[in-house]
């Protein structure tokens, strides 16, 4: 059996979910493998992504999100959750933020958000929660967002996980990444062989993973470290089935 894992916003879905990917897609399960869905959203907008899914007529057997703390069925079920307890990090990580013009700030205890806009001057203490699922951060400029990047990687290695996707930002609990989430999920079958799909920077670690597949719309970054490369998902599936991976 072979379980594909593929991001979800530039790669699934790049201007829309295909019908070519969807037939794709619906072939190789029909063959008994398995296809889901991995992505930094947390899971307020992971449930969007189930509706995109069942608005294309597109069933897949997993959703991943929160970058791997949370699992779901493709109907939107939650199976698995990992959270951590809230602490002084986050408030430090969120007043460095605000000294590089950081244009929002999330806390998610599933789906109790804690927020934060120093613009529009909208807060929400984090005190609200005990314990979060994800927080997640946008920069306006990039530059910005690796800046605050490396700065929580020396700064706060050891209290979260941190991972870039543009100006986007996506902390989940230290220890959790897309990889973990992969391998927790292909943990319930044996012997299956994981091949993962991405675009973006925050993809790297589960292309370099798994050996994976880079899309043409990717980001240089992903496609230098990728070994293969695919216009579509559905290019992917064909050599995947033709036994070239």
């Amino acid at each position: 059996m072979i379980i594909i894992a593929s991001d979800f916003d530039g790669t699934l879905n790049y201007h829309g979910i295909s019908e070519a990917d969807k037939n794709a897609i619906e072939k190789f399960r029909q063959e008994g493998n398995k296809f889901g869905v991995v992505t930094g959203r947390d899971l307020e907008q992971a449930l969007w992504v189930i509706y995109d899914l069942k608005k294309a007529n597109l069933t897949v057997d997993f959703v991943i999100c929160c970058t791997g703390a949370v699992r779901l069925t493709g109907d939107g079920e939650i199976v698995r959750v990992t959270k951590q307890r809230v602490g002084k990090y986050l408030n430090e990580i969120l007043e460095y933020a605000r000294t590089i013009d950081v244009g929002t700030f999330r806390a998610s205890n599933e789906l109790v958000v804690c927020f934060a806009d120093p613009r529009a001057k909208i807060e929400q203490p984090f005190s609200a929660i005990s314990e979060m699922t994800q927080s997640n951060a946008w920069f306006p400029n990039e530059d910005d967002a690796e800046r605050f990047v490396q700065y929580v990687r020396k700064n706060h290695a050891n209290d979260i996980s941190i991972f870039r996707n543009g100006g986007s930002i996506d902390m989940p609990p230290v220890g959790i990444s897309k990889v973990s989430g992969i391998y927790e999920y292909a943990s319930q079958f044996e012997n299956a062989k994981i091949v993962t799909v991405g675009d973006n920077v925050n993809d790297i670690p589960m292309i370099k993973e798994f050996d994976g597949y880079a899309v043409s719309n990717a980001k240089d970054e992903l496609k230098e470290i990728a070994n293969h490369h695919c216009d579509r998902i559905a290019d992917m599936i064909e050599e995947i089935m033709k036994g070239n991976i």
